[in-house]
């Protein structure tokens, strides 16, 4: 049976990112995985580092000297990699699997994963933009960490065009898009009784105040039936809690907590909206993860703040194709029209072919 050790900085129980998208794509083509969970602090107590789920899936906690933010300087990080190496070894050797697993990092600084797994294919999957969220960029240790990663990497790929032409310095990169983790379902409710524009996500500091206003407002102009509604997490830091106490003092705005998909009003809905702001990280988002999902549902997307997003004529871009009202006019004009490019999208973003990019050629094409 193949097998995957995934190198993170998440906690499994997060709500779902690439990393765990990945994990869940391989568990499903039949490849054992070990999902390294976000290091904790040394000093930490950890009863139980490795945690079977299933006979296919291992949760394995790990442990650092310093955060990632204050291994600004060379001694420090490699003191601190020095003390990673040695707790990874003791994680490997526990989990007793084959020699032959594939190693997919997740971490920009994961320079020294090739002195643990020195025969094993090693791929890094560069997932967010971390020299624009080091909050000490002087010191350029993202840059060196993210570089020395890439060149000790068999394989490298990013989820953006600006981060592929970024890491091409350093290392031949290939583009790494989400892929359809659902079917594509007409939708069956006629456009005129869709009346919902639906953000589903982090409500986090991402979200431009101002764009959400322009939605309200529009919202309000539409008729009291209509309404901007945010689904997801919204109580696990203080900055989501303040987003979430200013986004609800907009009229026809509703917050309401994290849900899957299916279990939202998907009829009512005219348009998925991912109203981001110029915050750094988002300038080099290709395709937001959560894309996919929503347009497998036959949503088009209303988008701001995002000039590196994938260009489709059921992407609609606020302020660059008109105002909020020149857009939600035009998703109302087209939505029947677009469905059979929506479906052509993403029935071409197969998990096949995602499989293929991290090695399982062989696995289930499914």
């Amino acid at each position: 049976m193949a097998e995957a050790f995934l190198i993170t900085n998440s906690r499994w129980e997060e709500p779902p990112r690439i990393r765990h998208q990945v994990a869940r794509l391989l568990l499903d083509h039949s490849v054992r995985v070990a999902f390294f969970e976000r290091p904790s602090m040394a000093w930490v107590r950890q009863p139980c580092p490795i945690r079977e789920v299933t006979k296919d899936l291992a949760i394995v906690q790990t442990k650092c000297l310093l955060h990632a933010q204050l291994r600004v300087v060379p001694p420090l990080a490699a003191t601190n990699a020095a003390f990673s190496r040695w707790v990874l070894r003791a994680r490997r050797d526990s989990l007793g699997w084959s020699k032959d697993a594939i190693i997919i990092n997740f971490m920009h600084d994961g320079a020294f994963l090739r002195d643990v797994f020195p025969r094993q294919r090693l791929i890094t999957l560069i997932h967010d933009d971390f020299e624009a969220q080091s909050h000490f960029p002087w010191f350029r240790h993202v840059t060196r960490a993210l570089r020395a990663t890439c060149e000790v990497s068999d394989q490298v790929l990013a989820v953006s065009t600006p981060l592929v032409a970024r890491l091409k310095q350093w290392s031949p990169c290939e583009l790494f898009l989400p892929w359809s983790v659902r079917e594509y379902r007409a939708p069956s409710a006629a456009v005129g009784s869709r009346k919902v524009l639906l953000f589903w996500g982090s409500v986090d500091t991402a979200i431009d105040v101002d764009v959400v206003r322009q939605l309200s407002a529009e919202c309000v102009r539409r008729g009291s039936d209509w309404k901007v509604l945010f689904v997801g997490p919204t109580e696990r830091s203080d900055r989501r809690r303040r987003m979430t106490t200013i986004l609800k003092q907009f009229p026809q705005v509703e917050i309401h907590p994290a849900a899957p998909l299916d279990d939202l009003p998907i009829d009512s809905v005219l348009a998925a909206v991912i109203p981001y702001g110029g915050a750094p990280h988002t300038k080099a988002i290709t395709l937001a993860n959560k894309s996919m999902q929503l347009l497998a549902c036959g949503l088009p997307l209303l988008i701001s703040g995002m000039p590196a997003f994938l260009r489709q004529p059921f992407i609609l871009r606020i302020g660059e194709d008109g105002e909020v009202r020149d857009c939600c006019d035009q998703v109302m004009d087209q939505f029947a029209e677009w469905q059979p490019l929506v479906r052509a999208f993403v029935e071409s973003q197969r998990p096949s072919d995602r499989l293929r990019q991290l090695g399982f050629g062989k696995a289930d094409s499914g």
